[in-house]
């Protein structure tokens, strides 16, 4: 019967094990010596952990004749057997003889291990072999790859002509030549190969703890991922965080550590492979998963597939994976699946290239050649990356400078060109023609100070250098000066109308002049995406929309799927600004769908942009998204210098908290500068101005405050904003009850509006249809209310329908008037929305202090604690409930309800309901 070993085991008793050979003599560590009592097989370790799966397999596999385990250095192949034998398969270990192998087995002598006499309990007799009339006793060989050719073919010739006469296990770090085919139909022989002796998570974190003397989650998944299933590498990681001060933050740093004591035996397994699996390795080591055409190309060898094979039978240093290989070379056919190098051979391997030596350079040549004939074939996948790794800089270089847009721009999240520029400073300082590609790549990467140094040194360089231009001022048509002009300007380093001059004179250039086309064609879709990017920021709306509509396609012709996407997501923007929120919400649709498919790759915050400018445009249509999923598009950060992205986070924000009820925190959001720290709001662009300030306008008139709309109206005026100034001032009139001034303001805010965003026309409109209607004039009231139905319907803006108007009739009773004649589908929708809520200026005015209430309240040190029974009360009390109607509500007495206002007025520090309510207010207690 198999043992239930606990999952981590100490060290049993030895065994009484006898091995026993002719002439009186027993053999451990491949030498003869005089028979003992003591234990023979390897001894178990303090801290064992029991290898269930292999001792499964071992249980079937022994009852054959031979069984070859194959595995690398370390795999943990010795004290997985010996575990097995003392503890699992103790009917094999009263008989079992251990040999550790070496090139002193001769053939006679693997004949005496084989053929030697059992113990007194077998049925053979006195010099009869062991198989005669009993079961062979097992024959456990380590390190069997150091037979000697002699031992192998007695092996072999006792395996094919009387298998059933031997037991025999070998412990090998590679496969053996021994006949297999036959054998293994007549299931005489078994091949394990090391993907058994693969630590699993469970074995992995029990022999981490009990190396590391920690639990810690983050060393255990920490050892886990480096050694990757490799048994001694686990071990001798563990020892060695167990040592550190703080192993926590040793395992942090694991994978920074250039030196850790676990790749020593990657290394020592390396230094025993051939010639040929070496050469394999150096040259394909760093590709991840590699398909069998794509190894052959990259190392030269037609036989690389046989050569992966073979590594593959080791176990552990060669893993086949289904899925995720590298590409192979465009003239080989598609495959599936391929092999993934350990990775801490891999790391041996590039340590091995970066010391150097005849095997590195041969290999690096090999890949030098390799990768000239897919660039020569338009096949630029990992190109620079397998020349980086081979330690070819000067020809990762070459590459950097003809094809570093593509490559930047479609390069995976692992930066690529960050680390070359660290490894290399001394190419990267003589070689200007690279300096673009690098600060595109910080750009894309949102290293602003690194665009900011590369971006001077290419604009001193291209003073002095160009050599692709025809002569005559060729700087002045150069697409990448003209990009760092612009990445500038956001920055705050020159003037944007400048820089946007310049990039329009040469994107002009580039699409009516031959050479300048040619000279600009790599970097001519950036500069027409960063152009526009820089119109939208500007307000110069019609030209960001042809400017990014040229990126698009530019970046589609050119195969640069990620900029046109992110191309898309600024268009997306830019549509929104112009009051097309149906075209807003298709682009970032498609950008979304674009970003969501299997292997696409997008630049970072792209697809936070665009689910902004999606969740942006449909938060006010009718019925309001209330996908919780959707709102977490844009918890992502935005680009540094993505200023147009970074205002509209900035009212994101502002009406989300206006939605959670919480006017006064509107308020601050919209009056603190998020842009960037050099920027106040009186120098933001005057679209963008003007929007933030209609913006503050209506959380204004939530909060009652007429002073901060009578200041709004002014600083509009200044702008020549009429329309919206003319709002602003019908707001306010309304808020003082001059009903006949807040019609004809609203009158002529309707007639003059200047910007479409936010939607100036229709708020105006709206208003005015309630106001006329408190007037007596419900013919002109019912035409401006069709009306702004009408310039709502493309757009289904519903904003202007929430009710803003305090002296005018509520929304709700006019669009249920409305609706009762012949109409279209939005009114219907529109007046179902509005009967199911009060006007917004009724909703927030139970909950929101007025300045006057701010101020009174302001000395106050912290708000009170209110239980949830007083927060009730409290809620109730703002409804305007009776003792009553609380007491009724909320299943208790009368006498209980005064209880509670009684403590709620002494934690408030009031002395009635009116005070009460207006603390509240001031702390957000409703």
């Amino acid at each position: 019967m198999r043992a239930n070993p606990s999952p981590v085991v100490r060290r049993s008793a030895p065994r009484a094990t006898r091995l026993v050979f002719p002439a009186g003599t027993s053999v451990t560590h491949g030498a003869p010596r005089r028979q003992a009592d003591d234990d023979h097989l390897p001894r178990l370790p303090r801290i064992y952990v029991p290898r269930l799966r292999l001792w499964q397999r071992l249980d079937e596999a022994t009852e054959g004749a031979v069984t070859l385990l194959v595995a690398p250095a370390g795999a943990g192949k010795t004290l997985g057997v010996t575990g097995w034998l003392r503890q699992a398969a103790p009917a094999h270990a009263e008989h079992a003889v251990w040999v550790r192998a070496d090139d002193s087995w001769t053939a006679e002598r693997i004949d005496a291990a084989l053929d030697g006499p059992a113990d007194a309990g077998d049925d053979g007799g006195p010099g009869e072999p062991a198989g005669t009339g009993s079961t062979p006793h097992l024959v456990v060989v380590d390190d069997a790859h150091l037979l000697p050719p002699s031992a192998l073919r007695r092996i072999d010739e006792r395996l094919n002509n009387a298998p059933e006469a031997i037991r025999l296990l070998l412990l090998s770090h590679w496969v053996l030549p021994l006949t297999r085919l036959v054998p293994e139909l007549l299931g005489n022989f078994t091949l394990l190969r090391g993907g058994l002796l693969r630590l699993s998570d469970a074995e992995s974190a029990e022999l981490v703890s009990a190396h590391a003397r920690t639990g810690d989650r983050q060393v255990l998944d920490a050892v886990a991922r480096h050694a990757d299933g490799w048994c001694a590498a686990a071990v001798l990681t563990a020892r060695d965080l167990s040592a550190a001060p703080d192993p926590a933050a040793a395992a942090r740093l694991l994978p920074h550590d250039v030196a850790p004591i676990a790749t020593r035996v990657a290394g020592e397994v390396f230094s025993t492979l051939t010639p040929r699996q070496r050469h394999l390795l150096l040259c394909i080591a760093g590709d991840g998963v590699v398909s069998v055409p794509a190894a052959a190309h990259l190392s030269h060898d037609q036989h690389a597939g046989e050569i992966l094979g073979e590594l593959e039978d080791t176990g552990l240093l060669v893993m086949r994976e289904e899925h995720g290989c590298a590409p192979a070379p465009a003239d080989e056919p598609e495959t599936t699946g391929g092999f993934r190098v350990h990775p801490l051979l891999a790391e041996v391997v590039q340590r091995q290239l970066a010391a150097g030596g005849v095997d590195a350079a041969r290999a690096r040549s090999t890949v030098i050649r390799a990768v000239r004939l897919d660039m020569a074939r338009g096949n630029l996948s990992k190109a620079f990356a397998r020349l980086v790794r081979v330690g070819a800089p000067d020809e990762a270089a070459d590459v950097l400078a003809r094809d570093g847009v593509r490559m930047v721009l479609g390069q995976s999240a692992y930066d690529e060109v960050g680390e070359f520029v660290r490894a290399e400073p001394e190419i990267v300082d003589h070689r200007p023609d690279i300096w673009f590609a690098i600060a595109l790549d910080c750009w894309v990467r949102d290293d602003l100070e690194g665009v900011r140094h590369w971006g001077d040194r290419l604009l001193e360089a291209r003073r002095r250098w160009s050599p692709s231009f025809p002569a005559g001022g060729p700087e002045s048509l150069d697409a990448g000066v003209a990009c760092v002009r612009l990445w500038r300007a956001a920055l705050g380093l020159e003037p944007a109308y400048a820089a946007v001059g310049h990039a329009k004179r040469v994107v002009v250039a580039s699409q009516t002049r031959p050479a300048v086309r040619e000279a600009n064609a790599d970097v001519l879709p950036v500069l027409a995406n960063e152009l526009g990017v820089t119109q939208n920021w500007l307000g110069e709306l019609t030209e960001a929309e042809t400017s990014l509509t040229l990126a698009v396609s530019l970046s589609r012709s050119q195969g640069l799927a990620p900029l046109g996407v992110c191309a898309l997501s600024h268009l997306a923007f830019t549509q929104y600004m112009r009051g097309r929120e149906a075209a807003c919400v298709e682009l970032a649709g498609e950008v979304l769908v674009a970003a969501d498919a299997p292997g696409a790759r997008t630049l970072r915050f792209v697809t936070a942009r665009a689910g902004l400018a999606r969740l942006l445009a449909r938060l006010l249509d009718v019925p309001s998204p209330a996908d919780p999923g959707e709102a977490q598009v844009v918890d992502a950060r935005c680009h540094g210098a993505d200023l147009c992205t970074r205002f509209w986070f900035r009212v994101w924000d502002a009406r989300q908290a206006v939605l959670a009820g919480d006017v006064v925190e509107a308020r601050r959001i919209l009056t603190t500068p998020r842009e960037t720290p050099r920027l106040t709001d009186e120098q933001l662009p005057e679209h963008l101005r003007v929007a933030l300030l209609v913006e503050q306008a209506f959380v204004a008139v939530l909060a009652s405050d007429r002073e901060t709309l009578k200041s709004l109206r002014g600083t509009l005026d200044s702008l020549g904003a009429v329309g919206e100034a003319a709002l602003v001032q019908g707001l306010r009139a309304d808020r003082e009850g001059d009903r006949r001034g807040a019609a004809v303001a609203f009158e002529a805010a309707a007639a003059d509006a200047t910007y479409s965003q936010p939607p100036t026309r229709a708020l105006a409109l709206a208003c005015e249809a309630q106001v006329l209607d408190a007037l007596g004039d419900p013919a002109r009231s019912e035409d401006r209310l069709a009306e702004a139905i009408s310039v709502t319907e493309a757009r289904r803006n519903a904003a202007p329908f929430f009710g803003w108007a305090r002296q005018g009739t509520p929304i709700a009773t006019l669009l249920r008037r409305l609706a009762e004649r012949p109409a279209g589908p939005w009114v219907h929708e529109l007046a179902a929305t509005a009967a199911e809520r009060p006007d917004v200026t009724v909703l927030y005015a139970s909950m929101t202090a007025t300045p006057r209430e701010l101020g009174e309240v302001s000395l106050a040190l912290v708000p009170p604690a209110l239980s949830p029974r007083e927060r009730e009360v409290l809620n109730e009390l703002a409804r305007g409930a009776t003792y009553a109607d609380i007491a009724a509500a909320l299943f208790v007495s009368e006498n209980t309800v005064k209880t509670h206002v009684s403590s709620l007025y002494t934690k408030l520090a009031a002395s009635r309901r009116s005070e009460a309510l207006k603390i509240a207010r001031s702390f957000h207690l409703l």
